[in-house]
């Protein structure tokens, strides 16, 4: 990592941390902010962590899916500790944990890294669509709360949004006119073609929904047994749950390591807006943050573990 993305990584992070602050700050009581942070049952929080974890195992096996059409095979369990390791990576580095994992399954399998890049991004493609899904389906069963939530944050001009249109497809031209100078570029594009054609090839399309329903439905489901079991939001229902899920989602956006800040300021906003106290989405966003970036950092360990050593064993054998 150069000195500029150290330094940019390292502002996103003290933009997070200075969010997360001058949140904590606007709690006046926070030894009541702690009483409803200790009300998660220790049940909800394992079945988060379980069931966040079975999302990342679940990722790992559709992504076998997409390398079959394209003759590549890899073993089960290093793309899961692969994709455990992605998520590790993002935590700390936003943005990293496509390449990472990438470059992890290609030491341990041998699999060229743009053929993998492509398939990340067929899944990209694939999770765009169904969050588009969960996104239509929390703003129509909570439109009044999505009104309240958008009248408190400032949208840019017209103006803006034009130049902002104008610099991509500048970039966009530029990034078009690079790669066809570019040999190494052409042919990881090409890769990253081939990538995403896979998902018409597949032979085993009806496993890859299911997949992608569990993962997504784990993702729900994940945040839904602690908004539903801790002091204050106990009663919340399922499409309330789905819109601070969603709203916790626009948080993760923000660049900052792991989404720290961002991440529980957009669910204080989600909770807000259905009309609960800000206490309560303090408490919830901070317990689900905390459980699952615990799951992450675990999880990614062990996979890099694996990985480390079966890449061991590979250099002992030789």
């Amino acid at each position: 990592m150069n000195l500029k993305k150290a330094l940019t990584l390292l502002a996103f992070f003290a933009i997070g941390v200075l969010l997360f602050v001058k949140l904590m700050d606007m709690v006046e009581d926070k030894a009541e902010l702690f009483d409803y942070m200790s009300s998660a049952p220790w049940w909800a929080v394992a079945i988060t962590f379980t069931m966040g974890f079975l999302a990342i195992v679940s990722r790992g096996l559709r992504w076998l899916i997409l390398l079959e059409p394209m003759g590549y095979k890899a073993s089960g369990f290093r793309a899961v500790c692969a994709v455990a390791f992605g998520y590790f990576s993002n935590t700390f580095v936003p943005r990293s944990g496509e390449l990472v994992r990438c470059a992890a399954l290609n030491s341990t399998d041998n699999i060229p890294v743009n053929k993998l890049f492509g398939t990340v991004i067929t899944e990209r493609v694939v999770d765009l669509i169904m969050l588009f899904l969960f996104m239509s389906i929390a703003f129509v069963t909570n439109f009044d709360a999505v009104l309240i939530l958008l009248g408190q944050i400032s949208i840019p001009e017209g103006n803006t949004l034009m130049v902002l249109a104008l610099i991509m497809v500048v970039f966009i031209i530029v990034g078009i006119l690079f790669v066809k100078k570019s040999t190494k570029i052409a042919e990881f594009v090409a890769g990253i073609g081939d990538g995403i054609k896979s998902v018409l090839a597949m032979k085993n399309r009806s496993a890859f929904i299911l997949h992608t329903l569990f993962i997504w439905i784990m993702y729900f489901l994940m945040s839904y047994f602690l908004y539903s079991s801790m002091k204050g939001s106990s009663g919340i229902g399922v499409f309330d749950s789905l819109w601070v899920m969603v709203s916790g989602g626009f948080g993760m956006v923000f660049p900052a390591p792991g989404g720290i800040g961002s991440y529980q300021w957009a669910v204080t906003l989600g909770f807000e807006s259905l009309g609960y106290d800000k206490l309560v989405g303090v408490a919830v966003g901070n317990v689900v943050w905390l459980t699952q970036t615990s799951m992450i950092i675990f999880s990614g360990a062990l996979g890099y573990i694996f990985l480390a050593y079966h890449r061991f064993s590979l250099k002992k054998i030789k």
